[in-house]
């Protein structure tokens, strides 16, 4: 090779690398406008005045023995912010588990050993635990189905949660607020910055431990409301719960007092839950 063909080789590799730098341009780096507590509170509340009541039925994958997934329909109705009716249905889709809270009680029908069993208590972290596998109170499992961050005092008197700003996520484009309450294990909630759908919900004990992780998907507009069609639940023992909403009713009239309650047989035995 002569110096005039190195140096024209040369020549053209710079024009070629000139010319490819000049079509290569940088993606812009995602930007999201910061989020101040005042504000975040006022978007979650005026989301929550818009998610009322639900009525549905629910394809439900459960964690049973040995890893084996159990599936089940289960009917669920809730109403903001603590009423709660759960019934899973057996084999011959006739309720097979029921459980009630109105408030601070849950009751519970029990007929999966054959014989029924009728248990009553506080409403707490375990209430859903023998029905849905899930370590989470009544409240919260009403707050995750409506989608409906938990903004009021848990009872008249108390203080409301104080509720900041954790994190944001430009690419996402979500937010996530604490929601710390008096007495009880603080949540995480992530919703979407351009129209404060819930995408994300972590819950914690009050002394800090995780409890689970839920992720909200497939929205689907009521009324122009968005509600999650499905929801999938990690709790911190790895184990798995999917609800899949299969038939839905939002925000419709409210429902009867008698969806929330679950009257004792006289003279039966009632376990403590």
């Amino acid at each position: 090779m002569t110096g005039r063909e190195f140096f024209g080789t040369g020549a053209c590799a710079a024009a070629l690398i000139a010319v490819l730098s000049a079509c290569v341009t940088t993606a812009p780096v995602p930007t999201i406008e910061p989020l101040a507590d005042a504000d975040a509170i006022a978007r979650l509340k005026r989301d929550a005045a818009g998610r009322a009541r639900a009525d549905t039925v629910i394809k439900a994958a459960l964690p049973g023995l040995e890893g084996v997934v159990v599936n089940a329909t289960v009917d669920v109705a809730c109403e903001a912010p603590k009423k709660l009716s759960v019934s899973v249905r057996s084999f011959f889709e006739v309720p097979q588990q029921v459980l009630v809270a109105d408030g601070g009680v849950v009751t519970l029908y029990d007929a999966t050993s054959g014989a029924p069993r009728f248990a009553q208590g506080p409403a707490n972290d375990k209430s859903l635990q023998r029905v849905l596998g899930l370590p989470l109170a009544p409240d919260d499992a009403v707050a995750l189905l409506l989608g409906r961050a938990p903004l009021e005092p848990d009872k008249p008197g108390y203080l409301a949660p104080r509720v900041r700003v954790f994190a944001m996520d430009a690419v996402a484009r979500t937010y996530t607020v604490a929601i710390e309450r008096v007495g009880r294990g603080a949540l995480r909630w992530t919703a979407r910055i351009d129209d404060d759908a819930v995408v994300a919900v972590s819950a914690f004990t009050g002394d800090g431990r995780h409890l689970l992780d839920a992720t909200l998907a497939e929205h689907a507009s009521h009324a122009g409301v968005l509600f999650a069609r499905r929801v999938t639940v990690t709790t911190a023992t790895g184990a798995v719960v999917v609800l899949t909403v299969q038939q839905g009713r939002y925000n419709g009239e409210p429902l009867a007092p008698e969806a929330f309650t679950l009257a004792l047989p006289p003279g039966v035995a009632v376990e403590k839950l």
